[in-house]
């Protein structure tokens, strides 16, 4: 149990970061600097899926972010850097200054306690993924629960992602039928929920919120005490409904920096790949 929203919204961040690099390198993605605002290209030609993110206030905005730049500017694939609401503003300031473009951001949400019984939903049964039969279910149930194509989602969760020691995908079925999947990554004691889909057929029953829920109790299974997520404007008031509070925005700032725009940074080396 974390008490603390501040904490909690500090082990919100690293955990977004470290699912991401865990997730990119699943994905034969490039990751690459500092520990503690690593960067993530997936090489999925989209900016959500490429990412800057800061867990704290960083050392040297200036130097991070030419090299953020840089990095992303040799794997040629559109980005977004991801800072929550008064964590580093040094470091947001210096990205638009170097035309990096505001993009929203979601809200960063905490359940400060996991239930110590898990919550369930009548008829509604979930599994841990595991093996390549299984996965191609999971994946046509997550492409048509984001509406995105089939590809995409297979780029995004491969056979080696579910093979990683600290992530989970859940997939919760109806009398049979896959209805809703979502993914657990855990760092230390908090349970990250990600990738929370449920098909257009399958909304407004709960499988969202139930699906959830089995992805939270298996964060609670694997020595978990509390969960975060960052939530979509669909899934915010389930989430308020299941006890999660908000911990703030991300903003999003979106690159590469419009041409001719914006303060001009030193030209710097690629970054070393994280450890």
């Amino acid at each position: 149990m974390v008490e603390d929203l501040g904490e909690l919204g500090r082990l919100a961040d690293a955990n977004l970061a470290r699912t991401w690099v865990t997730m990119g390198r699943a994905a034969g993605g490039a990751v690459g600097g500092p520990r503690d605002c690593p960067f993530v290209a997936s090489g999925i030609e989209e900016a959500f899926f490429n990412g800057i993110y800061a867990t704290g206030p960083v050392v040297d905005p200036h130097g991070v972010l030419r090299d953020a730049i840089a990095f992303m500017s040799e794997q040629q694939v559109p980005w977004l850097l991801w800072v929550r609401e008064g964590v580093d503003d040094a470091l947001v300031d210096l990205g638009r200054r170097a035309g990096l473009r505001d993009a929203g951001g979601p809200p960063c949400m905490g359940l400060t306690a996991i239930p110590s019984e898990p919550v369930r939903l009548d008829r509604f049964d979930s599994e841990l993924v595991t093996g390549q039969d299984r996965l191609d279910v999971c994946l046509d149930v997550m492409a048509r629960g984001y509406e995105v194509p089939n590809d995409l989602a297979r780029r995004l969760v491969t056979r080696q992602t579910i093979a990683e020691p600290d992530i989970g995908v859940v997939m919760g079925s109806v009398d049979g039928e896959p209805v809703s999947v979502a993914l657990v990554n855990v760092t230390g004691t908090t349970a990250g929920i990600y990738n929370v889909a449920t098909p257009p057929e399958h909304r407004r029953r709960g499988f969202g919120a139930a699906v959830t829920w089995a992805a939270i109790e298996e964060g609670r299974r694997r020595g978990c005490d509390h969960a975060v997520l960052q939530a979509s404007e669909l899934g915010a008031p389930v989430y308020r409904d299941m006890g999660f509070v908000e911990l703030g925005h991300y903003v999003q700032l979106e690159g590469p920096p419009s041409v001719g725009s914006g303060e001009c940074l030193p030209r710097g080396s690629n970054p070393e790949p994280m450890d």
